[in-house]
């Protein structure tokens, strides 16, 4: 009897062995997939050498105190990006992924008007740090305020880009954005200062990416002319205005949930501890790029499966993501030991340890960013707002307690606590999703 079940469980394990393989080879042995995923990759690993490339260069180029500044500017941007629509972004993308490319029109009409409420923050952000005597942050706000529109407001173009599949084209944007940042390095090698290092290095950037923006835009609509593309009629462009709407408050959760902790760290800790807390920021932002390649591949085939298919797709790739990116993580931690020494100057030591526990707020916010993605396809909005608003009321409590304790290892502690809330109450919100569309299948069979 005992032998007939070990027999029964071998067959049952090699039969799913099979079936698993078989699955492996249809969705990820194709070779348009490898191609795709290749070039991504190659982007990706490009950029990342750009980036170890740049930062060291600005570490021995820029005094720390100046480097906390940017820090400083970064960590304020994706707050101040909320009021310039930044839902429509990925609106367009889930658009022009089902067949509907005018949206980008739409989209970066739309942007480029709701900018100019960034901008006008910015400008207050600017006075706030000029009374505060701070007159190079005053600067740098100043010039983000200006280029903000053409800098952010027309990013719309890598959603149309990678909407439509055109990953060569993707590749060569992502290599292109990463290159208007060492702009910056042109005025300095030739000892041209405009206030300081900082600022002429950081408004030199600006202006190349407003550049190449504007160029990749005109370059968008003439061909979108060309082709004679169908305009969105009247129903379809509101409904997609509402749609980024409510994808604008779920990235304004999202940036309180993800960005508190710079926030917290650079208004209430020195400069030079934010400069250190910003190298960490780049070293964990490796693995969000990963990410960002997945869904590129990713998301315009998942938005078109019927919703069975795309359940156990999800669960499937889910596994394999969250294993992947504890492997990258532990591969990118080791690396951050490895070459921060050697890269930057002694005094950025600290940041080893913050990248650390940063590495590890992204790979626990895998799984609810995954289920966040399943609930977006199916435009359920009032689960990913329940996954949100949970996620971000512990990202504002988390942080600012611990960041009174522990200094910026808190404020890195309590992000990653916020991190871990997204992922336990979206495998909830999952489970519980799943049991009703059981249930429905059930009575109607």
């Amino acid at each position: 009897m005992n032998t007939i079940r070990v027999e029964h469980v071998l067959k049952y394990i090699s039969g799913a062995r099979k079936r698993f393989w078989g699955w492996f080879l249809i969705h990820f042995g194709n070779r348009k997939f490898l191609k795709d995923s290749s070039l991504l990759l190659l982007a990706n690993a490009i950029v990342t050498v750009l980036g170890m490339i740049r930062t060291p260069a600005m570490t021995w180029i820029i005094p720390k105190e100046e480097i906390g500044m940017l820090g400083v500017i970064a960590s304020w941007l994706p707050f101040v990006e909320v009021l310039s629509l930044p839902g429509m972004n990925s609106a367009c993308y889930h658009y022009v992924a089902k067949g509907n490319p005018w949206a980008y029109i739409t989209a970066t009409y739309q942007r480029l008007r709701w900018s100019l409420l960034s901008s006008g923050l910015l400008l207050i952000g600017a006075v706030f740090w000029y009374c505060r005597g701070n007159i190079p942050l005053t600067y740098l706000f100043s010039i983000t305020a200006i280029t903000f529109p053409i800098t952010i407001g027309l990013t719309t173009t890598s959603s149309i880009i990678s909407a439509q599949e055109r990953f060569k084209g993707l590749f060569w944007y992502r290599i292109a954005d990463s290159i208007t940042d060492f702009a910056g390095f042109i005025p300095l090698l030739f000892s041209v200062f405009i206030i300081n290092r900082i600022v002429t290095f950081y408004s030199t950037n600006q202006i190349s990416t407003a550049i190449m923006q504007i160029g990749l835009s005109i370059l968008l609509y003439v061909e979108l002319k060309r082709k004679n593309t169908i305009k969105m009629d009247i129903q379809s462009s509101s409904e997609m205005i509402r749609y980024s709407k409510h994808l604008t408050a779920l990235s304004g959760l999202s940036v309180v949930q993800a960005r508190s902790d710079s926030m917290f760290v650079g208004l209430v800790l020195p400069l030079n501890t934010m400069a250190d807390y910003s190298i960490a920021n780049m070293v964990s932002e490796q693995l969000k790029r990963l990410w960002s390649i997945y869904i590129a591949l990713r998301y315009p085939p998942l938005v078109r499966m019927p919703t069975a298919n795309r359940i156990k797709q999800f669960m499937i790739e889910g596994l394999f993501l969250f294993s992947g990116f504890i492997f990258a993580g532990g591969i990118l931690a080791l690396a951050a030991y490895i070459f921060i020494p050697i890269l930057l100057p002694p005094e950025y030591s600290d940041s080893i340890i913050y990248s650390y526990v940063l590495i590890a707020t992204i790979i626990s916010a895998i799984p609810g960013w995954m289920i966040e993605q399943y609930f977006r396809t199916e435009q359920d909005e009032r689960q990913q707002y329940i996954m949100r608003i949970s996620a971000t009321a512990m990202s504002l409590v988390a942080p600012l307690v611990l960041i009174f304790i522990f200094d910026a290892y808190g404020a890195a502690l309590g992000r990653l606590i916020a991190n871990l809330s997204l992922s336990i109450i979206g495998l909830y919100l999952f489970i519980k999703a799943i049991r009703k569309i059981k249930i429905a299948g059930d009575s109607s069979s």
